[in-house]
């Protein structure tokens, strides 16, 4: 899949970009990169702007330029590739007519394959979120937008007939992504195998389980 860049607005994201805005996008999408990096090396707390700036060969000035705090660096990780966040968007706008049979499993499946590829980042991100408040109110907005978005989604299927007519949404889908979070906490120091093994698993089972509670 085609990866946007996701430090430019979204209404802009599609509009030529000048050379200028081109390097600047790549400078800041470097920093991000160095910073994240060393932040599952070192931990948040463990790492300075400063060695940022060493490590991507920068100025640390240019860093606050891009970003005015280093938790709004950590928080850049859930607009980019390294989260789920942008493929559930759009496998969930193209999805209106796609059954919950098909759409959940491939929403499960690619959830937790980017929770293991970046598991290291994913525990920093989590671990930092509890104690600072301004990466805590980035990943709560960023959870509440995939309830919202997977509750669209399922109501859609739920006019379609699909799903039973009183299943509740907001609540079906937490459930949805809590049980996947689950999974990745207890068994994200698996090895390669086995975790690809009993993901397959888990996914089939949960996804099955899940729609005979939701089927109409």
């Amino acid at each position: 899949m085609k990866r946007r860049n996701s430090f430019i607005p979204e209404h802009l994201r599609d509009e030529p970009r000048t050379p200028r805005q081109e390097q600047a996008a790549l400078r800041r999408a470097q920093i991000v990169e160095v910073a994240l990096g060393l932040f599952a090396q070192q931990g948040f707390d463990g790492t300075s702007t400063r060695q940022i700036a060493q490590a991507a060969g920068v100025a640390e000035g240019l860093i606050f330029h891009y970003f005015p705090t280093k938790a709004q660096l950590l928080t850049a990780v859930l607009e980019t590739h390294h989260s789920f966040a942008g493929e559930l968007r759009t496998l969930l706008a193209e999805a209106a007519d796609v059954p919950a049979s098909t759409m959940l499993p491939r929403l499960a499946a690619g959830w937790l394959d980017t929770l293991r590829r970046e598991a290291d980042i994913t525990a920093v991100l989590f671990g930092t979120a509890q104690t600072n408040i301004e990466v805590g109110d980035a990943l709560r907005t960023l959870i509440a937008e995939g309830i919202a978005r997977l509750s669209a989604y399922l109501q859609l299927r739920m006019h379609a007939g699909e799903l039973r007519a009183t299943l509740p949404l907001e609540s079906s889908a937490q459930m949805f992504f809590a049980s996947l979070m689950i999974f990745f906490v207890a068994h994200r120091l698996l090895p390669a195998d086995e975790w690809q093994q009993r993901a397959n698993a888990f996914v089939d089972e949960m996804v099955s389980v899940w729609l005979d509670g939701a089927r109409a």
